[in-house]
């Protein structure tokens, strides 16, 4: 599976008094990128389980087991810089 981020390359401006309706916000983006995340993490425990019981092979288990370690090392990574972004601007005088 490819973990990856569908973020809009375009953003429309409305004319005064329109409201501007949205698709997805940037919640709905973390959740799903989170939910994917988590789906790869599964994933990988299944073929953790398959490998022990003979049912997959064992260089097929390391590639799933790689790609949900990647996924889940991005999201830590991604993370820690929203949490040090926020430190950041909560620093900032006003």
């Amino acid at each position: 599976m490819k973990v990856h981020f569908d973020i809009p390359t375009t953003v429309t401006t409305p004319k005064l008094g329109q409201s501007v309706q949205t698709d997805a916000n940037f919640q709905s983006y973390l959740r799903d990128a989170l939910s994917e995340v988590n789906t790869l993490q599964h994933e990988g425990d299944v073929a953790l389980t398959q490998l022990l019981t003979g049912d997959i092979e064992f260089h097929d288990a390391m590639i799933i087991a790689e790609k949900a370690n990647l996924a889940l090392q991005l999201t830590m990574t991604i993370r820690t810089k929203l949490l040090e972004a926020y430190q950041e601007i909560m620093r900032m005088q006003v």
